[in-house]
């Protein structure tokens, strides 16, 4: 099973905290990189996307046919993606374990949902047409 690990935060919500401070909370750098390390091996991790802030962020939507590019916030909330990790476990619990290891999860929420088609499964299905 495939799982997308959605990884939320809000910058207002951590401003009181030094760059060194949220690295010390998270168990240091080098807890950070052995956890990455030993997930990598274990094959449970496939993937992992750092995202910038929004603030620079583009959309596009298609109206009447012409495109729309806005660089305008899509909501109205301070709490935006930070980034995502794809994972391989063998159950949802085990993927909910490994959420819980991420440092961010001790101030922010991180979401956990099963990918139901993937790039495989997607160019399988492109075959069959």
């Amino acid at each position: 099973m495939k799982f997308l690990l959605l990884i939320h935060n809000n910058a207002e919500a951590l401003k009181g905290f030094t760059e060194q401070q949220l690295t010390e909370l998270s168990g240091g750098r080098d807890h950070v990189a052995t956890l990455a390390r030993e997930l990598l091996t274990s094959g449970e991790m496939v993937s992992v996307l750092a995202l910038q802030e929004p603030n620079g962020s583009k959309d596009i939507q298609l109206v009447a046919g012409t495109p729309v590019i806005s660089d305008r916030p899509l909501l109205e909330t301070k709490e935006y993606l930070a980034g995502a990790i794809v994972l391989h476990c063998e159950s949802v619990e085990r993927a909910l374990e490994l959420a819980a290891l991420i440092p961010l999860a001790q101030f922010r929420r991180v979401e956990v949902r099963e990918i139901r088609l993937d790039e495989s499964d997607f160019l399988a299905q492109l075959d069959e047409l």
